[in-house]
């Protein structure tokens, strides 16, 4: 996280995406060659949102670099009949970040990270898990990798807030791409704006950013206010919170 502009930092959220697989090591991340990750014995975590971001990654753990003794894989997929979506949430940083809601005939593009058993304690701790995420088990689900394997269970940080509400439907983040979208996509300024327009009219764009970003009683608080008319994710396959 950069101390620098923090406003344009939160802005920038999901950060940059790269348009293919990369494997995150100590001194950096290059691009992977498609079905050239290592799988065995780790988690598939779906990613959504900043955690398909290797610079964003790679902050999370830039004082943990041992647990990138074993690198870190992060594939390309489509997940089939959900998008990413706004969670009903701020974060410490000021962003919106995200979460996946259940669709019917949407197709996301995500990615998915293969963590160690270290990788993922590190980043229940980043996702501030037991606060704002469920880090959750997801059964029934069509997820298929860039190399054509295919996977009907995977694992997800998915919102306890529920998903940001505009006119009772949820926000698909402009940022990632999907096929057969079926909501309002807004970028991270918009959807910062929709959330100042619902909580504090009078404050412009970067005042309002401000203040929560210096004030966690004034994150929780309008958290509290976002997750009033939250929706669920609406996944009914089989859905099993692990922590």
């Amino acid at each position: 996280m950069t101390t620098q502009c923090p406003i344009h930092h939160a802005k920038s959220y999901p950060f940059d995406i790269p348009a293919h697989s990369y494997v995150l090591e100590k001194n950096g991340w290059v691009q992977l060659d498609i079905g050239d990750h290592n799988f065995k014995n780790r988690h598939a975590v779906i990613a959504s949102g900043s955690n398909a971001s290797p610079n964003r990654l790679a902050a999370k753990f830039s004082n943990h670099g041992h647990l990138l003794d074993d690198a870190l894989f992060v594939t390309r997929a489509t997940l089939h009949d959900f998008d990413a979506v706004y969670s009903a949430h701020i974060s410490n940083y000021g962003s919106i970040p995200a979460t996946l809601a259940h669709t019917p005939g949407t197709d996301a593009d995500v990615f998915v990270t293969w963590l160690t058993d270290a990788q993922l304690e590190r980043m229940h701790t980043t996702e501030a898990v037991g606060e704002n995420y469920d880090y959750a088990r997801l059964n029934g689900i069509s997820l298929v990798l860039e190399d054509g394997s295919g996977y009907t269970q995977a694992h997800a940080y998915m919102s306890k807030r529920g998903c940001l509400s505009h006119d009772g439907r949820p926000i698909a983040l402009a940022a990632l791409n999907a096929t057969g979208r079926m909501w309002c996509a807004m970028s991270q300024t918009e959807v910062l704006d929709h959330a100042r327009s619902l909580i504090a009219p009078e404050l412009d764009a970067n005042n309002f950013i401000q203040s929560h970003i210096e004030c966690a009683n004034t994150r929780q608080a309008r958290t509290a206010i976002l997750s009033k008319t939250a929706l669920h994710h609406g996944w009914t396959g089989g859905f099993t919170v692990l922590s």
